[in-house]
């Protein structure tokens, strides 16, 4: 299956060492920044000549590949499946500052499949730490909420705790939160450079 992969180094090396993974199937972007989580995958997705784009972090395991089953359970009208979990409008976890009143369902990026023209109906995937929350509460004004499908077997991440969710490891995909945001923040980088979208 083609791959498209958006790579956010600024390291030359590491850019180099990236690039070398293009193939007739594998396509290599580097846009020589680092373009941010929301942007890459939004910038993927506007790639895609397919009916639909697997998304996932680089920083996944694939413990039991659960594409088929995901892409069985899609509709025509879906616009992805994966980890559904509630947001409030600002994008924090449901009940982070106490101000949220309405849950919001919101699909996780961190591994996930959507129908590649349902997704540009919506408002796109931003530079934020919630990156598809601009397209959760689009969805969620327009009561098109139910189009987010939750996906049995991926209940979340393996570790870590928010304020609405615990992690618990599942038979699909490991998932520990915060991984790249961690080694950044070990490597006294930003967790999440640049400026986050509201």
């Amino acid at each position: 299956m083609p791959m498209i992969v958006i790579d956010g180094s600024d390291d030359k090396a590491c850019a180099a060492f990236v690039k070398s993974f293009s193939s007739d199937f594998t396509s290599i972007i580097n846009p020589g920044y680092n373009i941010g989580h929301g942007k890459g995958m939004d910038k993927g997705i506007r790639m895609v000549r397919t009916k639909y784009a697997m998304l996932f972090d680089t920083d996944i395991v694939m413990l039991k590949s659960p594409v088929a089953q995901m892409l069985h359970m899609m509709k025509d009208d879906s616009f992805g499946i994966g980890w559904v979990t509630e947001i409030g409008r600002d994008g924090y976890d449901f009940g982070t500052f106490g101000h949220h009143k309405i849950p919001i369902k919101y699909l996780h990026p961190y591994f996930h499949i959507v129908n590649v023209e349902n997704y540009k109906k919506y408002k796109p995937y931003i530079h934020h730490g919630a990156p598809c929350y601009k397209t959760a509460v689009d969805l969620h004004d327009k009561g098109k909420s139910d189009l987010l499908l939750q996906f049995p077997g991926l209940t979340g991440h393996t570790t870590g705790k928010g304020f609405n969710w615990t992690g618990q490891p599942n038979e699909f995909i490991q998932h520990d939160f915060g991984g790249t945001r961690l080694l950044n923040k070990k490597a006294s980088k930003l967790e999440i450079p640049g400026k986050w979208e509201f």
